[in-house]
């Protein structure tokens, strides 16, 4: 004979098994959900991407070989699979293809994303490749063909991205077994707490029923009040630990994509340096040194190695954007630090000279010696001699300094510009925080410039400091290691 208890006690069990169960699909059908959305938007940003990289390649008249190269460094940079397609379906570029084997492609045209973008200019799908052997997610934008007339793809009709879903089902599928481990674990306190206390179950499970029709909503960051230190309250605690465990693994995917959408922003920022170095000696030859002997082979040269140096700052680039994660790579060496300042501000006296501006270098005459990466400082000094000479009047002088110490080497850069107030200094290092938006703006930059560099110089084992008075200045000093 069953008894109240023994009711109670089952009917509370499987209410649990369904709150929890629940649960656990909501979670998991939503957070798959937003996965593939993010996914697809990420996509979709992606290839609008490659359109607009495609349209600067042909207005700077880049060749076939280098356009394709570049995609493939692309490709490769971001583990997506991109693909070209002309308006019939012929497929004229593929990343993850040998360019021998394209001809032997099959028509893509009645692929649904191709199929779907010649309709309403963007299409999806989400299907297995038989040409990777993965399950592949794809987008497919459709291009405006005018502006490709007489280019190096005169044909381009689709751009098309995918990514391998390996990664996001991996992440689900770990998810969800967290989110089932916990469900099992509840289902057991629940078990053993209405045994002995069927009736204020109760009033909890109404609580548990609240909370998974908010998580259900998206409210993830609702939490269950532990009222007391038994079963009841331990089985609160299990789940909102199990919620918590979620979004955090969600926040940290939302810090990945964000790291991923900045890339492009990085590298905008820290290609500027060397390319207006690279303008600056091309600008000079264009404007009559071209048929000066005695500079015209040296400023070639000096163009040519900032061309090749843009190539390997790609790579480069990557590494910093894992700042977050604590990956950044240094390749420390002894070198002359005044010989490397002289060679630096040669680089930089060109874009200096249109505001007529003076670079003035004030050192020792003598070889000084420090530890570190020239690289990496290249990047960090660049920023700051950037800004400087960005931010500082015409016919201004910017000083840049070296002091020999008992066991390290002062280095500071000191400009006339118009100065930072007090209250913004300790911000002026944050990741895209402008103390003028509005000026910032005007003169460009992405706003990672400052807090790069700080970042440059903690991996040196120093800190950057900064002093600044406003209408006469500002001074970026740090210490490197003889």
């Amino acid at each position: 004979m069953k008894t109240i208890r023994s009711k109670i006690t089952l009917t509370y069990i499987l209410l649990s098994l369904v709150v929890v169960s629940l649960l656990g699909f909501v979670l998991s059908y939503e957070i798959e959900k937003y996965f593939y959305q993010r996914l697809l938007s990420q996509l979709q940003t992606e290839a609008a991407t490659i359109d607009e990289t495609l349209k600067d390649s042909i207005r700077h008249g880049e060749s076939l070989q280098r356009s394709v190269a570049h995609l493939h460094t692309l490709s490769s940079t971001s583990k997506f699979r991109i693909t070209l397609i002309d308006a019939s379906g012929r497929v004229l570029f593929e990343s993850w293809v040998a360019d021998s084997l394209i001809p032997a492609l099959e028509n893509h045209a009645d692929r649904k994303e191709v199929v779907q973008a010649r309709e309403a200019g963007a299409g999806s799908d989400r299907r297995h490749s038989k040409s990777t052997g993965e399950d592949l997610v794809y987008v497919a934008l459709r291009v405006n063909r005018q502006q490709y007339e007489g280019s190096i793809f005169p044909e381009l009709g689709f751009v098309r991205v995918a990514v391998s879903l390996r990664e996001v089902t991996e992440a689900v599928g770990e998810i969800r077994l967290n989110v089932f481990g916990a469900a099992t674990i509840v289902l057991l306190v629940m078990t053993i707490v209405s045994q002995f206390l069927a009736y204020r179950i109760s009033k909890p499970l109404i609580e548990i029923s609240e909370a998974v029709r908010d998580i259900k909503a998206g409210n993830l960051n609702r939490r269950l009040p532990i009222r007391s230190d038994d079963e009841i309250g331990r089985l609160a605690e299990l789940i909102n630990s199990m919620t918590e465990t979620v979004r955090d693994d969600i926040e940290q995917l939302k810090k990945l994509e964000r790291v991923r959408s900045e890339f492009l922003g990085n590298v905008s920022h820290e290609l500027r340096t060397p390319i207006f170095s690279l303008k600056g000696f091309l600008e000079t030859l264009l404007d009559g040194a071209l048929d000066d002997k005695n500079v015209n082979r040296s400023f070639v040269e000096r163009a040519y190695n900032h061309a090749s140096r843009l190539d390997s700052l790609l790579s480069d680039l990557i590494d910093i954007s894992r700042i977050e994660s604590g990956e950044m790579k240094m390749s420390f060496r002894y070198f002359d630090i005044t010989a490397y300042l002289r060679h630096l501000a040669d680089d930089l006296t060109h874009e200096a000279s249109k505001k007529n501006q003076t670079l003035t270098l004030n050192m020792p005459s003598k070889e000084v010696v420090v530890y570190g990466d020239k690289e990496r400082l290249t990047q960090a000094l660049g920023n700051i001699l950037d800004n400087a000479i960005k931010y500082s009047q015409a016919g201004a002088t910017i000083i840049v300094s070296v002091v020999e110490n008992e066991e390290t080497v002062s280095i500071s850069v000191s400009d006339s510009g118009p100065g930072i107030s007090a209250e913004h200094l300790p911000r002026v290092f944050e990741r895209f925080y402008r103390v003028d938006k509005t000026r910032s703006r005007d003169v460009g930059g992405t706003g990672l410039g400052l807090a790069i560099t700080k970042h440059i110089v903690e991996a040196h084992g120093s800190k950057i400091g900064i002093e600044s008075e406003v209408g006469k200045g500002t001074t970026f000093s740090f210490d490197l290691k003889k």
